[in-house]
C-alpha cells in the first residue's frame, strides 16, 4: 500500500466522503452494515481503497508545505517531478542563521507519495502567500 490506512478518528472526520465512496461502490447504509458483519475481508479492502483514494486526492492538491519551529524552518514547493527545498536554521550561539536550498527530483507518479511522507513527518500545507513570506528569509 502506497499510503497508510486512515485511522478511526480520521475516518470519522471525513465520514461524508466515505459515505459517497461507499455509494460509488454500490453500498448503501444497510448494505454496509451487512458487509461489516458478514465480510471482514471486504471491509478491509474497502477501507484500504478509500484511504488510497483520500490520500491521492488530498496530496494531489498540495503544492506548498512548511515546518516551522523556534530555530528551524523548512519550506517545500512541489512541481510535477521535483520539489524545491529551503531550510533556515538558527544554531544556538551563532548570530547568522544557516540557509540552504536544494531540489529533490522524483518520478511524476511519486509526487503524492513524497508529499504524504512529509505530512507524516509533521509538515503542514501552507498557502502560496505564506511560502512567499517565508521565502524572503532566503533572499541575500
Amino acid at each position: 500500500m502506497r499510503f497508510r490506512r486512515l485511522t478511526s478518528e480520521e475516518l470519522d472526520a471525513v465520514e461524508g466522503e466515505f459515505v459517497k465512496f461507499l455509494a460509488s461502490q454500490g453500498l448503501d447504509a444497510a448494505e454496509w452494515q451487512r458487509v461489516k458483519s458478514d465480510n471482514p475481508h471486504k471491509v478491509e479492502y474497502l477501507l484500504d481503497e478509500f484511504s488510497t483514494f483520500f490520500w491521492e486526492s488530498t496530496t494531489s492538491r498540495i503544492t506548498y508545505l512548511e515546518k516551522v519551529s523556534a530555530n528551524d524552518r523548512w519550506l517545500f514547493k512541489f512541481n510535477e517531478s521535483c520539489a524545491e527545498v529551503l531550510r533556515w536554521l538558527k544554531l544556538e550561539g551563532e548570530e547568522k542563521p544557516q540557509i540552504s536550498k536544494g531540489k529533490k527530483e522524483f518520478h511524476e507518479e511519486a509526487r503524492c507519495r513524497e508529499i504524504f511522507l512529509l505530512l507524516e513527518q509533521g509538515l503542514l500545507p501552507c498557502t502560496p502567500d505564506r511560502h512567499e513570506e517565508l521565502s524572503k528569509l532566503f533572499e541575500p
